[in-house]
C-alpha cells in the first residue's frame, strides 16, 4: 500500500486505506447523488471497483469527503476514479497539491505510462480539476454516462 505522508494535509485531515463503511458514511452531491439513483446498486457497483491496495479515503473532521482509487487495465495503463462528497470544496489548494503529489508517486511506484480518467463534458468544476492534474482531453466519449451525457476521455502520459 502506498503512504502518501501528511505533508499536504490539515491537522483535521486524513488520507486513509479505502474501507466498505467509508462509502455508507459519505455525503454524496451533485452528480453522483443522480448517479446513485440512475445505476442500479450504485453502492456495490463502486466497491466492485476499490482493490484493495488501489483505493483510499480522504477524511476530515472524522468524515469521508472523497473517495478514490485506480482500476489498472495491463501494466502502466490504469482508469483514475473518485468519488466526491460534501465538503470535498472546502480546501481546493490543498486538494490539488495533494492530488499532485499522489499521482506523482502512483506514477512512479507502479511505473504508470497513461492514467486516464473520464470526465462529464459540462461540469466545469471536474474539468478544471482534472487540468490542474496536468489531464489532457484526449477526445470526446458520446453518450458515454449512465444518463447519456457526454464525457471527455482525458489523459496523464508520461
Amino acid at each position: 500500500m502506498l503512504s502518501f505522508g501528511n505533508k499536504f494535509l490539515s491537522t483535521s485531515q486524513q488520507l486513509i486505506p479505502f474501507q466498505p463503511e467509508h462509502l455508507l458514511r459519505l455525503e454524496l452531491k451533485g452528480d453522483e447523488l443522480h448517479f446513485a439513483d440512475l445505476i442500479p446498486n450504485y453502492h456495490q457497483y463502486i466497491l466492485d471497483n476499490a482493490i484493495p491496495e488501489l483505493a483510499w479515503t480522504g477524511i476530515r473532521d472524522g468524515k469521508p469527503v472523497l473517495i478514490f482509487g485506480l482500476r489498472p487495465y495491463w501494466v502502466g495503463v490504469a482508469e483514475v476514479w473518485m468519488v466526491p462528497g460534501r465538503g470535498i470544496e472546502r480546501n481546493p489548494i490543498a486538494l490539488v497539491k495533494g492530488a499532485r503529489q499522489i499521482l506523482a508517486q502512483i506514477e512512479q511506484k507502479y511505473n504508470m505510462k497513461r492514467l486516464q480518467i473520464a470526465v462529464r463534458k459540462h461540469n466545469d468544476t471536474a474539468y478544471n480539476f482534472a487540468k490542474s492534474l496536468y489531464f489532457t482531453v484526449e477526445g470526446v466519449m458520446t453518450k458515454f454516462g449512465p444518463d447519456g451525457d457526454d464525457y471527455f476521455m482525458m489523459t496523464r502520459i508520461r
